[in-house]
């Protein structure tokens, strides 16, 4: 498997988009929403139809993650319709780049395919500003020298880039590369070449309409290995794995993971590996996610903490959708630090003290204001001091500070979340720690605030969290673009990326919830404070699968979770492991799709049949949970009784009939009629119910022997006694019971 693969965050995110806005009213992607046809027809049975215009959109239409010029959000909106914005933040960022260059006099030039819509609506945002190339070889006609400003297509391999600008400086231009290639696509790229280069067959798993996919294909092949292209398992040749050891598996940024599951449990099958937990594909995924932050969000310094740069004014284009410059982390930040910095280096206060010794210990003092005035001065602005609260005002909180003086936190200073009321912050009598403002001698008036206490006192208590790796519980104050506001004694910022170990389209419902997390960068001087819950939640998986691998054994019986159903099984995650449940061992009987059983979430237990340490597999089974119905099959259908039963199946030498789940018996062709018979469908049809007699059972062999002509003999026999029986005695009647008795007797 390479190290990277399946949907990128771009693409994850507009499907996550869609699916969740399906189910709100009529919603339509203009054009395919990503390149893979098989998740647009998914999305399209769920409610998104892709369209090719907007005359033929009725209330929300989607942009996809390519992207679209200005003039089609200026006719959505003169149209009337909402528009969902799902252009790749990559994508986003390449234009926002392109319009930067440009406004600053560069000539733009765009490295990438012309034809490809990503290009084509960026080219519309220049405006004419821009002009389009596919690699070096077509520069020749371009100006000689000047400034150029260079821009790539997201999917453009870096090489082309880094030639073009050679090419560029050669003819001495005088060139400035803004690199907006995604991370993503480079790095499937690069394990691609990694795989091929280790395998004998490479399957490269996408749709051919997809150029990220095509590129895979051509590195695998590059390498001199056998490469083929598949959009899932049913185009798997068996005839290529003859002979090989070894077999590749890479896909594409726009290709699901479930597409990625099934080929690889196809691949295990006809290389005879049956029944394989296909774990090693979850957690590959779940890895890329809990390392790969700069896939997740673009890799520039604002877009990574969730901010999104602002685009020069001059730019703008009539009918863009407008882009807030939110500043999630830092707002509030700057007069706090200021007022910091006015503040007298720590030691000063009690250095300032310490050079006036004892004059006040010989004095007699007997004027109460020369006496508070000289307790003031020993507090100077930016100081920490503790105090308890003595009342709670409508205009603030007195504190007495243990001076002459009371001080008082005004309410816009008591803390940083909003409230209605200042006793839920602090009551009387509380003990906390407040920053000196100001301390004015004449008026006699101290300042204090307990927010700005409170964030001095939070950076060093962050700080220190982040060196132990500390766990933090913080409550969401609000949602904000690409994540959510903590109060963490200051304004903390979770990235949607951070929240949870998958993916977040709605993150509303968090705000008022406490949040698990972790800080993962913290920048004092910069006001920058960004955490993760998903780390926490990755370590504490990490250490139950630790738990769960030291102590698991073949035969235990465990409580799971159904994770996902496919057509050849479940996947159960076992305490963060998970594990391959088999249609075949999912019930005693016949089972012809796992969803006739399970639904995902469901809690089941399981035993363990088969452990691979090595390949991290699992093994599991549900029917070993139950009685096996044939244990007691003998004292339910003894030899001789006549029981009633359901067709299966037919076979060439009879038909199965289940006699109840699980015990399923056979009619042999001799013994479905009097009559000489060739086939069992000339007798029976599937489904049909009939009743048959039990011939012999054995089940330690978990087989029975039934009998349809005996059933029917005994049928014409007993008939034929009551006719006797009833009277009429005819000469024939003696003949007839000889019959019937040498019938009986042989």
């Amino acid at each position: 498997m390479a190290r990277h693969f399946g949907f990128c965050f771009g693409v994850e995110r507009a499907v996550h988009m869609a699916r969740e806005a399906a189910g709100r009213g009529p919603l339509a992607s203009l054009g395919p929403l990503i390149h893979n046809r098989r998740v647009v027809a998914e999305l399209e049975a769920a409610g998104v139809r892709w369209v090719s215009a907007l005359d033929d959109v009725e209330g929300t239409v989607i942009f996809r993650t390519h992207g679209v010029g200005p003039s089609l959000y200026e006719e959505a909106r003169r149209r009337g319709l909402e528009v969902l914005d799902a252009t790749c933040p990559f994508v986003r960022r390449a234009r926002e780049e392109a319009l930067r260059l440009a406004e600053q006099g560069y000539r733009v030039l765009v490295v990438g395919d012309p034809s490809h819509p990503e290009i084509q609506a960026l080219v519309e945002w220049l405006q004419g500003r821009a002009t389009v190339v596919r690699g070096p070889e077509e520069i020749g006609g371009l100006p000689a020298a000047g400034r150029v400003g260079l821009v790539a297509q997201t999917t453009l391999p870096a090489g082309i880039l880094e030639s073009v600008a050679s090419a560029l400086r050669e003819r001495g231009a005088e060139v400035r590369v803004a690199n907006t290639i995604c991370t993503a696509t480079a790095q499937r790229q690069q394990a691609a070449r990694e795989v091929a280069a280790q395998s004998d067959l490479v399957l490269v798993v996408g749709d051919p309409g997809s150029a990220n996919t095509r590129r895979l294909l051509e590195i695998a092949r590059e390498a001199g290995c056998a490469t083929h292209l598949v959009q899932g398992a049913d185009e798997i040749d068996a005839g290529w794995l003859r002979e090989v050891d070894t077999v590749g598996i890479v896909a594409g940024a726009s290709t699901p993971e479930w597409a990625i599951k099934e080929v690889v449990a196809k691949v295990q099958e006809l290389g005879g590996e049956d029944r394989k937990d296909l774990e090693g594909v979850s957690e590959q995924a779940a890895g890329l996610e809990a390392t790969l932050l700069t896939e997740r969000e673009p890799a520039t310094p604002v877009a990574s903490l969730g901010q999104e740069e602002e685009v020069p004014e001059a730019t703008e284009e009539p009918g863009a959708p407008e882009v807030e410059a939110e500043d999630v982390t830092a707002q509030g930040e700057a007069s706090v630090t200021d007022a910091a910095a006015e503040a007298p280096v720590e030691g000063e206060a009690a250095d300032a003290a310490a050079e006036a010794p004892g004059e006040g210990e010989t004095a007699v003092v007997e004027d109460e204001a020369v006496l508070l005035e000289e307790s003031l001065a020993l507090l100077q602005p930016g100081d920490l001091v503790q105090g308890r609260v003595m009342e709670v005002t409508p205009e603030g909180v007195l504190v007495d500070v243990g001076y002459k003086s009371e001080g008082i936190i005004p309410l816009g200073e008591l803390a940083r979340r909003r409230f209605n009321s200042p006793e839920e912050i602090v009551r009387p009598g509380d003990e906390i720690t407040v920053y000196v403002l100001s301390v004015d001698n004449q008026e006699q008036v101290l300042k204090l605030s307990k927010k700005r206490a409170d964030e001095i006192l939070a950076w060093d208590g962050l700080k220190q969290a982040r060196d132990e790796g500390r766990v933090l519980e913080a409550e969401v104050i609000q949602e904000v673009k690409g994540g959510l506001v903590v109060d963490v004694g200051l304004r903390g910022f979770v990235p949607a990326s951070q929240i949870e170990r998958g993916y977040v389209q709605d993150l509303s419902k968090y705000v008022g919830k406490k949040l698990r997390l972790k800080v993962i960068e913290l920048e004092r001087s910069k006001g920058r404070c960004i955490l993760s819950q998903r780390v926490v939640l990755e370590e504490e998986r990490r250490r139950k699968r630790e738990q769960t691998w030291a102590t698991i054994a073949e035969g235990q019986i465990l409580t799971g979770t159904v994770k996902s159903l496919t057509d050849f099984g479940a996947f159960i995650d076992v305490g963060g492991v998970d594990g391959l449940l088999h249609v075949s061992e999912m019930s005693w009987g016949r089972v012809n799709h796992p969803s006739e059983v399970l639904q995902v979430g469901q809690e089941v237990n399981v035993m363990v049949l088969r452990l691979d340490r090595e390949k991290g597999k699992i093994s599991l089974g549900l029917k070993q949970t139950m009685s096996d119905p044939w244990q007691s099959v003998q004292e339910r259908y003894p030899v001789g009784s006549v029981v009633t039963g359901r067709v299966t199946r037919l076979a060439p030498f009879g038909a199965f009939v289940e006699l109840e789940p699980g015990v399923e018996g056979l009619v042999h062709l001799s013994e479905l009629s009097s009559d000489r018979v060739s086939r069992a469908d000339e007798v029976l049809n599937v489904g049909e119910e009939v009743k048959v007699k039990v011939l012999r059972v054995r089940s330690h062999d978990r087989r029975i022997g039934l009998s349809l002509r005996q059933v029917l003999q005994d049928q014409e026999r007993a008939e034929i006694k009551r006719f006797l029986s009833s009277g009429n005695t005819a000469p024939l009647s003696t003949a007839v019971s000889e019959v019937l008795n040498n019938k009986e007797s042989h």
